[in-house]
């Protein structure tokens, strides 16, 4: 069987966010993808390519639903995980989603855990890109009042993962932090706030991980210099360093892939 590395799916390429470090999304243009008006991926067609997947040879190291969009907007996610899940769960070490949680309602919530549920020795992993730790940040660096609402479909899916009744849980999270100018003064209070939900009762089920981010930027050069700088400064003011407990594992992304050095930076996991 031959290993093929990471599979990506984008489900949709509209997002309802407009994150200034994100510039694809600035503006909600209508294009993304050349001249290819944004739009969603056929359900039909997703199962097409897995049942070719689940009839090949090949192996991938995960199958991550996202892209340049938010694929919670899609209608029929919760379907193609689970439809995944069902005929190609033995080619993929695990599914990925990457989602702002705005629009992840408990009820989308429900089929998510459930369609882990069919198979849960697959691990599925979904990473809450959240960048702030209070609502006058989220604002600012999201575009949007929206950081109540995402942080009780957060809480929910915790809730929701500590109900199921398995001797171990592979339904896995993390809680993203991507530092940049308009959040960096939060990177402490990020990773406090989450070790504490965390820590609550059976919020500690499956891996949960909080993740501080580097800031990529599209354009390189000097704006790329300052946000690692940021970066570095950040972690070194505030004393961020990486640990490992029971409910919850703090990771640092210390490797900068776009620099000439970044052989020699620290070793952190990039997600």
């Amino acid at each position: 069987m031959r290993d093929c590395g990471v599979l990506q799916v984008e489900p949709t390429d509209f997002c309802n966010l407009t994150c200034p470090m994100c510039h694809p999304q600035q503006g909600f243009r209508t294009t993304l993808h050349g001249g290819l008006r944004k739009g969603f991926m056929d359900v039909g067609l997703f199962r097409r390519i897995v049942d070719g997947i689940a009839r090949s040879d090949v192996r991938f190291d995960h199958l991550i639903f996202q892209w340049l969009g938010d694929p919670s907007l899609h209608p029929g996610l919760e379907e193609m995980l689970a439809y995944a899940i069902d005929r190609a769960a033995d080619r993929f070490g695990y599914f990925r989603i990457d989602t702002n949680a705005v629009i992840l309602t408990p009820g989308r919530v429900d089929r998510i855990v459930e369609a882990y549920a069919r198979r849960p020795g697959t691990p599925v992993l979904l990473v809450f890109s959240i960048d702030a730790a209070s609502p006058e940040t989220y604002v600012r660096v999201k575009g949007k009042d929206a950081f109540h609402a995402v942080l009780d479909h957060v809480r929910y899916f915790l809730e929701r993962r500590g109900r199921l009744d398995l001797p171990h849980v592979s339904l896995n999270c993390e809680f993203q932090f991507v530092l940049q100018e308009g959040n960096h003064h939060e990177a402490r209070r990020f990773v406090e706030f989450w070790d504490e939900t965390c820590a609550r009762g059976r919020n500690g089920i499956g891996w949960n991980e909080v993740m501080i981010k580097r800031l990529s930027v599209g354009t390189g050069g000097p704006a790329q210099d300052a946000a690692d700088r940021l970066y570095e400064e950040t972690v070194r003011r505030l004393d961020l360093r990486p640990y490992d407990k029971p409910h919850v594992h703090v990771k640092l992304w210390e490797q900068s892939f776009w620099r000439k050095d970044a052989g020699d930076a620290a070793g952190g996991r990039a997600s």
